[in-house]
């Protein structure tokens, strides 16, 4: 389960709720999951080219827990980069009306 930041700038990134979506999840405790299968960073590359050979779009979507170490989130992230994928959507959830966003 991904606990995702709340930012006051949210976009909305509909296509990545899309079944075909290629979606890079880090969890709180470091785990990371390329759609629903665990891999470790060094097989991010692979499993992404794998994913994005055949489709028009080659936007990956990361998707990071707010409690996720930042040295995590962004080997993963370079991971994905490193598969030739110049388009990356940062996951995020939208700050609810009303509500400050919070600080860690």
């Amino acid at each position: 389960s991904v606990d995702l930041t709340q930012t006051e700038n949210h976009r909305e990134m509909q296509d990545a709720d899309k079944e075909d979506a290629v979606v890079v999840a880090v969890t709180k405790d470091g785990n990371v999951f390329v759609g629903s299968d665990q891999k470790t960073i060094a097989d991010i590359p692979e499993s992404i080219t794998k994913l994005t050979e055949n489709k028009q779009d080659k936007t990956v979507y990361i998707k990071s827990d707010s409690r996720a170490k930042y040295e995590t989130v962004v080997n993963a992230v370079d991971a994905v980069r490193s598969a030739w994928i110049e388009k990356l959507g940062l996951l995020t959830d939208k700050v609810p009306d009303g509500q400050q966003k919070p600080v860690y």
